[in-house]
């Protein structure tokens, strides 16, 4: 039930309006005066206030100022009543603050027009801010994510809210939880394994998570860093198939070279980076790539890697 508060010098006013508002399903509350509203207001903030323009002592254009003027207060609507015609009274009332008008003799019908209109921009407006809040609480998030993970992309590293959302994860991450769990026909892939909620829900002294698979090995799943937010998690994907390296994607049909830049391209490496580390050019590495790939009848970096997880976990089980 929306409360609406009528501000009115004249009773007869107040009975009329009073006697409507109840009528169409609104809880009201009634100020003899400007005063009198002001000191009701320091105790219950209603959802609109109806305020008559003409009152002794405190006017309705002041009252609609020290309304304006109050944190807290300041976004109720606030509709001028006023028999006057006069344009400036209607302006002055507009700059004092407030969204509408209604004329004498009051029209019930225009009342409840006026009152749902400026109750659902209200509501518009409250949902507007709540999602602008949202949204720069995720903004903020975002950034704390790539700081946090700037030096370490080649890492398996994700964030995830307290919902299971994937809000930020490492190329290597997404490579690891579509290998080693992969969603089912329909699944979110913007959401954490139910596995993994079923394990954060343990709380902050849970042990790290083992994620075995039959064929491609174990990766194990921890939290890390100490993050400022306290509405997500930030975890590290470790696979924990012992030390075999390249020699192990032979049997992949690839030659020693391919199988290098194999392991590699499954560790997470960028092209540039691979080339550093075997001391070879960008055009030698990309062909390697190219060539593997045709050999593994894949088309994307995904896809080899994650033949090449598969197959290093064979080894890591034989």
């Amino acid at each position: 039930m929306k409360t609406v508060m009528v501000v009115d010098d004249v009773p007869a006013n107040l009975e009329v309006l009073l006697g409507y508002l109840t009528g169409a399903g609104y809880r009201v509350l009634v100020a003899e005066n400007g005063k009198r509203c002001l000191e009701q207001l320091e105790r219950e903030l209603p959802d609109i206030i109806l305020l008559d323009l003409m009152m002794p002592g405190i006017d309705g254009i002041q009252t609609c100022r020290e309304i304006k003027r109050r944190p807290g207060w300041d976004a109720i609507p606030v509709i001028v009543i006023t028999a006057a015609d006069a344009l400036d009274k209607k302006l002055e009332a507009f700059r004092a603050g407030a969204v509408d008008f209604l004329g004498k003799p009051i029209q019930p019908e225009e009342v409840q027009a006026r009152v749902q209109a400026h109750l659902r921009i209200r509501e518009l407006q409250s949902e507007l801010e709540r999602k602008n809040q949202e949204l720069q609480e995720e903004i903020e998030l975002r950034l704390d994510a790539e700081r946090e993970l700037e030096s370490s992309l080649a890492e398996a590293l994700l964030i995830a809210d307290l919902a299971g959302n994937i809000v930020f994860a490492t190329r290597q991450a997404k490579i690891y939880l579509s290998t080693y769990l992969p969603k089912q026909e329909g699944a979110d892939s913007s959401v954490l394994p139910p596995v993994i909620q079923d394990w954060l829900k343990q709380g902050a002294g849970r042990a790290p998570l083992a994620i075995q698979h039959p064929k491609k090995g174990t990766i194990q799943v921890d939290s890390f860093g100490s993050p400022t937010h306290r509405n997500a998690v930030f975890l590290r994907i470790e696979r924990q198939n012992g030390n075999f390296g390249p020699e192990a994607l032979l049997s992949l049909g690839l030659t020693a070279r391919e199988a290098e830049v194999l392991y590699w391209i499954a560790e997470g490496k960028t092209n540039p980076e691979i080339a550093i580390i075997l001391g070879a050019s960008l055009n030698t590495v990309k062909k390697h790539a190219n060539n593997l790939f045709a050999k593994l009848g894949v088309e994307t970096r995904t896809g080899a890697a994650r033949l090449a997880l598969g197959a290093l976990g064979e080894a890591a089980g034989s």
